[in-house]
């Protein structure tokens, strides 16, 4: 993680030297973010349980930090998203395998807030592509798809 904060660091440096207005201010703001969030996931290192996780289960696109509240612009909401799925799911793995292999209850607790926070995610992607979906032809394809959930779930 250190050689992570590094690099988006040398990089803020680079991009400051640049004239403001020459500057893609949305990818900087972003950076900037990604930057904040990963000083202070080091900064809850060794707070909490023995693995140094923190207060339970944490990652860079915490469910209850996301981007997209903090004035992100909108064209990166879904990647946002995505990304929180993705980080949230992989701590998922990597708790669930520990709790079956080495039988640490803490993990498997903290697996189940890292899925809680996969389907949080998973539930504003698709709210906000329904929201933004606009032509009959995307509307129909989301009504497909929400079908075969709606199948999967036996509702």
């Amino acid at each position: 993680m250190e050689e992570m904060i590094k690099k988006i660091k040398e990089y803020i440096e680079k991009k400051s030297k640049q004239e403001f207005h020459t500057l893609d201010k949305d990818e900087l703001f972003k950076v900037v973010d990604i930057y904040k969030d990963l000083k202070e996931i080091e900064s809850m290192n060794g707070y909490g349980n023995e693995y140094g996780r923190g207060y339970g289960a944490y990652n860079a696109y915490n469910a209850y930090n996301e981007y997209n509240r903090r004035g992100v612009d909108a064209k990166y909401r879904a990647s946002s998203y995505m990304d929180g799925m993705r980080g949230s799911y992989e701590a998922y793995e990597n708790d669930r395998n520990e709790y079956n292999t080495v039988g640490n209850y803490g993990a498997k607790e903290d697996g189940l807030k890292d899925l809680e926070a996969m389907l949080h995610y998973n539930h504003k992607l698709l709210k906000y592509i329904k929201e933004t979906a606009t032509s009959p032809e995307e509307q129909e394809i989301l009504k497909k798809h929400f079908m075969k959930i709606k199948e999967i779930m036996n509702v």
